[in-house]
């Protein structure tokens, strides 16, 4: 058995002829061809792990390289689908190239050549194929894919070759053209039973996309000559059209180049460019681009931001390819063409578009769990996994929440500069201790990249989610330990926000659904906003706060789309919690005579419990005002878990006063305990707002005196007097008693 080795593909520094007469040949140093036992002219088959072996002839690089380092030209990178810095094995072939004994070549020129040109006359074939002859003889060898330019009676045509055969048919990649072979053009190509094709799209590069990629092979059987053995009945019609949608990030384009790649004869790439001004000509090329596909069966036309090219119809002057779309789509019925078209959402793109005779196969990319970003992760860092060890990878799988592949991609490489720096800075530092000889010699010696947890944490505080970008708000900073007391509270917020999240098979076990949303009430100062953002830091979700004031506009309408974009960016970015501070504000009782509206109300009744059902994102609200509230807010499904944040306690108030104590310099002699009692029915804000009155009465003395001062027991005494309390007894007991109240 052949000895095999891997090794990592690199280009060429030299560029490559014209003539591809080199274009399949990959450069070694003269010791991995010794040890492969290869000479210059050899055969070697390269393998990339579950792919299918691909052909290449061996060769002495002329330039000093790396044992483990392969050199490939660019055509043969685009011909075998392989990238710069992939791994691929390399074997010897014990045999020569096989002689081509058909060459099947389809015409790939651009589409203003086809408009200009037009196609081959039948006619004219016989004289391509022969002025062919001569570049496919000065070749090396001959792969699939392989691209030649011809001008012949004034027209330069471009063709690439589709397909090809040998008498041993053995799959070979790689066949050697000879005066024997035959050349095919166009309607002419070798039929597929000849030479069977079977399309399939590899989940290779992508992660988290598995049940997507099943469900687009389960299409590709339909135009797989050896896909199955069973005979379909009469009535049965293969998909015509695949829509792919989700999110910006979450892999479409990634996606559809995978499809791309599948095996199909000629591929169309059907821009968003291609709907401009001139709708005759965008018309034409499409038009063009459907014939084309029809003489180059199995054949796929690719649309990326399909909603370009046939948006939505909202008036008469809407520029749209749509009615020519349609026509194509219907003209290849029966035929062995697919279309394959993405968007943001399939709301955006017409709706005759949507039916089971054109785009009939419908397929999201969601934002991604936190497995599924794991899967992403692994995808993206590749051969390269030993730099982030599963350990890191779960790490980071599980703080991204929100995150899409694009965004995931973007942090890996914020997390490589930051490991960069600091593995940097202690290089240097490790070199400064020895002398100049030693210390340039350390220097000169490379070393792989160690990525630890600090460069994670580090670019995540960095980092936000593609959704999250438009919404301009500092991430909370707050944490539980910064807020005193409250800790029933905390328990109940905790379980309504992790639940979900970390334990979803034991809620569906029971058949217990996650909470929508969470009501906090009280009297000002209480700490209501200060525990949602602490909430959102500590379970590490995004994070939309919204003042129910702002939301309010006095345009028609305004107010409700406002409101609407909110709920969209939360989906987009969940698991996410939004925040209604003053929700009073937006959701006073139908009938009176609040200025919010009803319309405002009525749509935020409908994004918490409408048609779109709201999922891993919890509403919390806040009000000093419950009593002015809808009651259809509160009914079960939607603000239903009703909390009382009331003012802190005895031991509530200790904690406050050591929180800010610890930040602070305090007097021994102050009393903590004696402090609290004295604090009695003040709010938190209130307590807070006595130590920095305190604090400043501390400085005034310092300005009087020219001496430091700690905060003495004389200054709290001081500010109690200063800072008087809002929250009266009363007060109180009409908050308990519209929380004991059963009429909400």
């Amino acid at each position: 058995m052949a000895e095999t080795r891997s090794f990592t593909v690199r280009p060429l520094s030299k560029q490559t002829r014209n003539d591809h007469r080199d274009a399949f040949r990959v450069y070694l140093s003269s010791s991995s061809l010794a040890s492969l036992r290869l000479r210059a002219g050899d055969v070697c088959a390269l393998y990339v792990p579950g792919e299918a072996s691909k052909y290449a002839i061996a060769w002495n690089a002329v330039e000093n390289i790396q044992n483990t380092v392969v050199q490939t030209s660019r055509t043969l990178q685009e011909c075998y689908g392989f990238k710069i810095g992939e791994k691929v094995a390399i074997s010897k072939v014990d045999a020569p190239l096989q002689e081509a004994q058909t060459v099947s070549l389809v015409d790939c020129s651009d589409d203003d050549k086809i408009t200009r040109f037009g196609t081959i006359p039948p006619n004219d074939i016989k004289y391509w194929a022969w002025s062919l002859e001569f570049p496919l003889g000065r070749c090396d060898a001959i792969a699939i894919g392989l691209v030649f330019e011809l001008e012949l009676k004034g027209q330069r045509r471009t063709f690439k070759v589709a397909n090809m055969s040998s008498l041993s048919r053995d799959g070979s990649t790689l066949l050697k053209f000879t005066d024997t072979s035959k050349i095919f053009i166009g309607e002419d190509v070798v039929p597929l039973e000849q030479n069977k094709s079977y399309l399939r799209v590899h989940s290779t590069g992508l992660g988290g996309m598995q049940s997507q990629i099943d469900s687009i092979n389960e299409s590709l059987a339909d135009f797989s000559s050896d896909a199955s053995t069973l005979v379909m009945p009469a009535f049965y019609e293969h998909s015509r059209g695949i829509l792919l949608y989700g999110p910006k990030g979450t892999g479409k384009t990634a996606l559809l180049e995978q499809i791309r790649g599948a095996g199909w004869r000629k591929t169309f790439n059907i821009s968003s460019s291609t709907s401009g001004r001139n709708t005759g000509d965008a018309e034409v090329k499409l038009r063009n681009a459907f014939q084309e596909a029809m003489r180059c069966q199995p054949s796929a036309i690719i649309i990326d931001q399909l909603e370009y090219i046939a948006p939505r119809r909202t008036g008469m002057d809407t520029h749209s390819l749509t009615a020519t779309l349609c026509e194509c789509l219907d003209m290849v019925k029966g035929a062995l063409v697919l279309v394959v078209a993405a968007t943001r959402h399939p709301n955006d793109v017409d709706d005759v578009l949507r039916t089971p005779h054109r785009l009939a196969t419908e397929i999201e990319l969601q934002v991604p769990t936190a497995q599924a970003r794991g899967e992403i992760l692994r995808a993206i860092c590749g051969n390269s996994s030993s730099t982030l060890s599963d350990a890191l990878i779960n790490l980071i799988a599980e703080k991204t929440h929100g995150y899409v592949g694009a965004d995931l991609f973007a942090l890996l490489q914020l997390v490589c500069r930051k490991a960069r720096k600091r593995q940097s800075s202690e290089i240097f530092a490790c070199t400064s201790i020895v002398d100049s000889a030693d210390g340039l010699m350390a220097l000169e010696a490379k070393k792989p990249l160690i990525i630890e947890d600090v460069d994670i944490v580090s670019a995540l505080q960095e980092t936000r989610p593609t959704a999250m970008r438009e919404v301009f708000l500092e991430t909370p900073k707050v944490k539980w330990s910064d807020i005193g007391g409250q800790h029933e509270i905390k328990k109940r917020l905790q379980k309504a926000v992790e639940r979900p999240l970390k334990h979803p098979q034991r809620m569906k076990r029971l058949n217990v659904n996650s909470k929508k949303g969470i009501l906090l009430y009280g009297p000002p100062g209480c700490s209501k906003t200060l525990t949602v953002k602490a909430l959102a830091t500590e379970a590490g979700l995004n994070f939309l706060a919204v003042k129910g004031a702002e939301i309010l506009s006095m345009y028609v309408g305004e107010s409700e789309r406002a409101l609407r974009e909110i709920f969209r960016k939360a989906r987009s970015a969940r698991p996410s919690i939004v925040f209604f501070d003053e929700i009073d504000a937006i959701a006073s009782r139908r009938g009176s005579s609040s200025q919010g509206g009803v319309n405002v109300l009525t749509t935020l009744l409908n994004e918490m419990d409408g048609i779109e059902e709201l999922k891993n994102v919890l509403v919390i609200a806040a009000t000093n005002k419950p009593e002015v509230i809808d009651p259809a807010l509160m009914r079960p499904g939607r603000l239903d878990n009703i909390l009382y944040i009331g003012p802190p306690d005895f031991e509530a108030r200790k904690e406050i006063l050591s929180i800010w104590f610890s930040k602070s310099r305090i007097h021994p002699d102050v009393e903590v305990e004696l402090l609290a009692r004295k604090m009695e029915g003040y709010s938190g804000a209130e307590i807070v707002s006595i130590c920095e009155t305190a604090g400043d009465a501390a400085l005034d003395e310092e300005d009087e005196t020219g001496h430091e001062q700690d905060i003495r027991m004389e200054h709290f005494e001081y500010a109690l007097h200063q800072v008087r309390r809002q929250i009266t007894a009363a007060v109180v007991e009409e908050y308990e008693r519209w929380g004991s109240s059963t009429d909400l």
